[in-house]
């Protein structure tokens, strides 16, 4: 069973590109140069978290010109399109936000133009105003401070862009859904969160493109201990996959 989930999830041992490791994901042309500047986008925020850079003027110089053009995920496009088929409750009505998009289109080609994309990052927020994409340029935690008291969300996307705060997890309506990857961990937490039932996951780089049952989806996830240096540390097992759960509860009638 574990061979068969490492098959489909990758094999979780590290061999996989990481963001600390300074080395990008294996891509097609297409989509080299947008993995490039997702790639940045994390990098740089990462730094600057940390202090690495001496502030906003440093990021904005870095990697301005990267982060003006849009890019798009072929791979992860076809398997969000997989799981939005399990997502019957979705409409033209439904709010869909992607909090820390940078200038990524990806969720917008599967879900529509309705998608809303925020990112603090003005450099994307501009690119993406450009091709006619919902923007908020803002920190997610901004935005839903923003949303009034009644305000809810059907499907939040939360790939390679932290822990979704528990403020937005709030503002899922019961019945709505969340997808998420676990480079950060965010399929982990979610996972873990008794606020939200896991349906299944799936891997964008399996050739099979199969959906992955529930059961093996709850075994994906998780991390496992790695050496780096003489350190032990804990990474997450399939940080490539994609997970998708469902807040508990009766939906209203607009989600049912």
């Amino acid at each position: 069973m574990t061979d068969k989930l490492n098959d489909k999830c990758g094999n979780g041992k590290g061999e996989e590109a990481r963001p600390e490791d300074g080395r990008l994901h294996e891509a097609g042309v297409e989509e080299s140069l947008g993995s490039l500047a997702e790639f940045a986008a994390i990098l740089l925020r990462n730094m600057e978290s940390s202090g690495d850079l001496d502030g906003t003027d440093s990021f904005d110089t870095v990697f301005s010109q990267s982060k003006q053009e849009t890019y798009f995920h072929q791979d992860v496009a076809k398997a969000l399109g997989k799981l939005r088929e399990r997502m019957t409750n979705i409409d033209d009505t439904s709010v869909i936000i992607y909090p820390g998009s940078s200038s990524d289109e990806t969720l917008a080609r599967v879900f529509g133009p309705g998608v809303v994309h925020v990112d603090p990052d003005e450099y994307a927020m501009e690119a993406m105003r450009e091709k006619g994409y919902n923007i908020a340029e803002m920190t997610i935690e901004e935005y839903v401070s923003h949303m009034s008291k009644e305000g809810r969300v059907d499907v939040v996307f939360s790939y390679n862009s932290g822990l979704l705060p528990q403020e937005l997890l709030d503002k899922i309506a019961k019945g709505g859904h969340a997808i998420a990857n676990n480079w950060d961990g965010s399929a982990n937490d979610l996972g873990n969160n008794p606020n939200f039932t896991l349906i299944c996951a799936i891997n964008p780089k399996s050739k099979s493109g199969e959906i992955i049952n529930k059961e093996e989806a709850q075994a994906a996830l998780g991390t496992i201990t790695t050496k780096s240096g003489a350190m032990d540390i804990d990474v997450e097992k399939n940080p490539d996959g994609l997970w998708l759960f469902r807040k508990n509860g009766e939906p209203s009638t607009k989600l049912q």
